[in-house]
């Protein structure tokens, strides 16, 4: 069924929940390398339940579910994402979702194992309460892990371009009402919600030119259409893109913004 109205919960509308939904896809797997060490870390694969916050369209949840000896379950607050998670994960007999807000998880304290989220905190109204009600239904020794949060003032970019380099270092993120500064917050956010902390930045490797080009090969209509909504001109997005395919076909092209990861231990006692 199409989406029928504004989706507050991933803060996209309806025309573009479905260019949203397959950019997810496209998410998951590139991050998969990111999240995967991170998931053995915090022990996903013995564990017996594992809690996916923020689950959206199911592509994370189904990671986690094909490592685990477990069950997942997937919670979302978006009623036309889970109905993409359902497909998603249909065939996965350890996986299952749940259609809850974050901010107020419809679950008893002390339930899970391990509780997850991936880009989440960044959309989330309050994500200290969104952490605290993670740390609050894990289980006393269980773990909380916020897998990926970008915090995009730490981007670095080169050649750089003053028209385009600040709607993607954190604009066309905080129009759309998230944070685009998360990031530096994690360490803040768990300690706060009781939980001994581990931060760290999950993508240390540096991206080849070729992957970068593969990358906005596949990302470039969602590239345009940010440009156009902050009002640059046709000439200028022509010219921003000339010199970017030019400077990636010349291996000069250096991209990099720093995602951060919080493993929260949550006390025994």
């Amino acid at each position: 069924m199409p989406p029928s109205k504004y989706d507050k919960y991933h803060k996209r509308s309806p025309e573009e929940l479905h260019d949203f939904i397959k950019k997810l896809a496209f998410q998951a797997l590139e991050t998969a390398e990111e999240r995967l060490p991170l998931y053995l870390e915090v022990g996903v694969k013995n564990a017996k339940n594992i809690l996916d916050v923020g689950c959206g369209a199911g592509f994370v949840s189904r990671d986690l579910a094909n490592l685990t000896k477990g069950y997942v379950l997937g919670v979302d607050g978006s009623q036309h994402l889970l109905q993409v998670a359902q497909q998603t994960l249909k065939n996965n007999k350890h996986a299952m979702i749940l259609q809850a807000d974050a901010h107020h998880l419809p679950i008893k304290n002390n339930s899970f194992e391990i509780v997850t989220c991936n880009l989440l905190l960044m959309w989330a109204d309050n994500p200290q309460k969104v952490v605290s009600e993670m740390a609050r239904v894990t289980k006393p020794g269980g773990r909380v892990l916020a897998s990926l949060e970008p915090d995009y003032g730490g981007k670095i970019h080169y050649p750089e371009n003053s028209y385009v380099d600040p709607l993607f270092a954190g604009e066309a993120i905080r129009k759309k009402g998230g944070d685009p500064h998360i990031g530096r917050k994690l360490r803040a956010l768990f300690t706060h919600a009781g939980l001994t902390t581990k931060i760290g930045i999950g993508n240390n490797r540096i991206w080849t030119c070729q992957e970068d080009k593969n990358y906005y090969s596949h990302s470039r209509d969602f590239y345009i259409k940010v440009m156009r909504d902050a009002g640059l001109s046709q000439k200028h997005i022509d010219q921003w893109e000339y010199e970017y395919l030019r400077s990636l076909d010349e291996g000069t092209q250096l991209n990099f913004f720093p995602q951060f990861y919080a493993i929260g231990n949550k006390p025994k006692t």
